[in-house]
């Protein structure tokens, strides 16, 4: 699956990425992932993004997949873009994503659907499902500090009122992984939208926290909550969001980083402390 020759190679967290040119000039990606049951979710995640992203913004067709060899190994059309988060013109990038990320968000879905697929009728319901999964995981896993894993296993008693909030709000289509470095651009225009997460529906906020995880300078956050205000208690949601996934990454990239995750709860217990559950 990797006829040709490897112009660019890229290392991600699940997989290792190769820009491929073909004996006939035409390039392709060849995604080469690290973990066995990763590919072909990701293989549905990106038909739902091409189907939910705004036309004229180019999604990575699947080329090809194999899932029985060493390493399973998606092929992807090619994108001519780089990253967004290195714009020379951050503004009008940064608009432009949010003019993609609010589309998807005006995409309703008739159900919440968590991480495996389920379907779920509010929310809460939804995402309890995912984070007693990973909890269940986190309580027996390896190379956890023992003060991190009883700090984070904890957040689950704040669930159901940092969730309240939301209980009236609809299910909408969300990318799972909406940083800044997921967005291609050239020539100062958005072209292209790649690696999505577990791309469903659901609350539009596990889209929105991600907005802040790269790209500073684009100040993508900000521009989103000027257009799509949250609700209250927004910025301790943000952080349990953000750490519960950090807890996925854990488990499916067989990553560790207690100082990481001791970061994120000091945070979360400041916010929580100073404005408490709204």
């Amino acid at each position: 699956m990797t006829a040709g020759t490897v112009e660019r190679s890229f290392e991600g967290f699940y997989a290792d990425l190769d820009q491929v040119r073909s004996a006939s000039g035409v390039r392709h990606m060849v995604k080469r992932f690290r973990r066995r049951g990763i590919a072909e979710p990701e293989s549905r995640a990106l038909a739902l993004l091409r189907a939910h992203t705004p036309v004229g913004i180019a999604v990575p067709a699947l080329l090809g997949m194999e899932l029985d060899g060493t390493e399973e190994t998606l092929v992807l059309s090619y994108i001519d873009g780089e990253p967004a988060d290195n714009a020379q013109n951050p503004d009008a990038v940064a608009e432009q994503i949010i003019d993609v990320v609010t589309h998807w968000h005006t995409q309703r879905g008739t159900a919440f659907e968590d991480l495996e697929g389920a379907q779920h009728p509010d929310f809460a319901s939804a995402y309890r499902a995912d984070i007693t999964r990973l909890s269940d995981w986190l309580r027996t896993a390896d190379r956890f500090d023992e003060t991190v894993r009883h700090r984070i296993l904890a957040l689950v008693a704040d669930v159901p009122a940092l969730l309240a909030p939301l209980a009236d709000d609809t299910p909408v289509f969300i990318h799972d992984d909406a940083h800044a470095g997921n967005f291609l651009a050239a020539d100062d225009r958005l072209v292209g939208v790649i690696d999505p997460g577990r791309a469903r529906f659901t609350h539009r906020e596990l889209d929105v926290f991600h907005l802040a995880d790269a790209g500073a300078a684009l100040d993508l956050l900000p521009r989103y909550l000027a257009r799509a205000p949250l609700a209250p208690g927004w910025e301790q949601r943000r952080l349990l969001f953000s750490i519960w996934d950090d807890v996925k990454h854990a488990r499916d990239a067989d990553w560790r980083d207690d100082a990481w995750f001791t970061t994120k709860l000091d945070a979360f217990e400041k916010a929580s402390s100073s404005l408490g559950p709204q």
